[in-house]
């Protein structure tokens, strides 16, 4: 776990930070101890260009970044340039922000990038520009600042969209309890719960009775989900504002003994969340087209660089246009038994 939008989710685990890399030149290699993945050569095509689009993500260690990665190599492979994937393991401010000034200074030629925390990245969105280094932000958004466009969707939308299932699973009648990283300091966790509230309006047999901060661990989601449900015998559908929820959920549920009663509603496709799909022991799940995102966030980077600055007028950039969009909406996937098989078993690398 979402930016569209004031900023994302998601997500808050351990991890390790990539500091080594900082004044690294654009054409010096990256060593295998520096944390940094750079990609380099993909899809047996070889690089044209000395040009260089950067991934940079968060808590990188995770299975939900492989279409990210993916998206970026399948569109640099196309463009004959360099992609390389950088991130650190932990959803943390001051880690990223140092990553993201690293490759300013390094040069690179364009990043795509969550916009996790939006204030700390406004100043380095504008030293970038500044630096004529473009950056394109997906499934989480930077409103006002210098990004050249948003790729992904509204997560007040998603929020929408999960209780809308909550709503089907349940007949529209019920105890709800939502788990997510409420203490992680992401705008998406406050979207998706605003997407939440504002769509229960429509069902007045339907309650919160219990929001549970489980700390983006499925340990914590489980003891905590568990003691919400024993406090709150009618609970109909537990809500899961990230993978590792919705899978906490699965546990409480079982330990409770209350499976088959109580219907579960999750975010994105991680294996074992499809798995639990494919069991009935989560109703559906709601996940974004990231390789999407990534995907055309490059071309737009590239096309910065390349395409007409005559497009607009005499001169596009001296009149502070851009050629591309400001924001592209790429939907989103709503996953359940009557098509998880065609997600199972998926995978960008085999």
């Amino acid at each position: 776990m979402k930016e569209e939008l004031k900023g994302v989710l998601i997500l808050g685990f351990v991890m390790v930070m990539l500091l080594s890399i900082i004044g690294c030149k654009k054409d010096q290699p990256v060593s295998e101890s520096s944390g940094e993945q750079a990609v380099g050569t993909v899809a047996n095509k070889s690089i044209a260009s000395d040009e260089e689009y950067v991934y940079l993500a968060p808590l990188s260690n995770l299975e939900y970044w492989q279409a990210h990665r993916k998206g970026l190599e399948d569109a640099c492979a196309e463009l004959g340039v360099k992609a390389s994937f950088v991130g650190d393991n932990k959803l943390e401010a001051t880690a990223m922000c140092t990553l993201l000034e690293t490759l300013i200074i390094r040069g690179v030629d364009g990043i795509v990038m969550q916009g996790n925390f939006p204030d700390a990245y406004i100043p380095l969105f504008e030293k970038a520009w500044d630096a004529g280094i473009p950056i394109v932000t997906q499934t989480v958004d930077v409103p006002d600042s210098k990004r050249i466009c948003f790729l992904g969707t509204d997560y007040v939308k998603f929020g929408e969209n999960m209780l809308e299932l909550a709503a089907e699973a349940s007949g529209g009648k019920g105890d709800i309890i939502v788990s997510t990283f409420l203490t992680a300091g992401s705008l998406t966790v406050e979207d998706i719960l605003t997407g939440i509230h504002n769509a229960i309006k429509k069902y007045p047999k339907m309650r919160i009775v219990a929001e549970v901060d489980d700390k983006a661990d499925i340990a914590e989601a489980t003891a905590k989900i568990g003691s919400a449900l024993q406090a709150n015998p009618n609970v109909a559908v537990i809500i899961g504002g990230q993978s590792i929820s919705g899978l906490g959920a699965v546990t409480a549920v079982r330990e409770a003994g209350k499976e088959g009663q109580i219907k579960i509603i999750s975010i994105d496709r991680d294996a074992p969340t499809l798995e639990a799909i494919q069991n009935g022991e989560i109703y559906a799940t709601v996940a974004g087209k990231q390789y999407t995102e990534v995907y055309y966030g490059v071309k737009l980077l590239y096309d910065f660089h390349h395409g007409s600055k005559r497009a607009f007028s005499n001169d596009d950039t001296a009149a502070n246009i851009l050629l591309s969009p400001s924001f592209i909406d790429t939907g989103v996937l709503i996953i359940n038994k009557d098509n998880v098989e065609k997600f199972v078993n998926f995978k960008y690398y085999k």
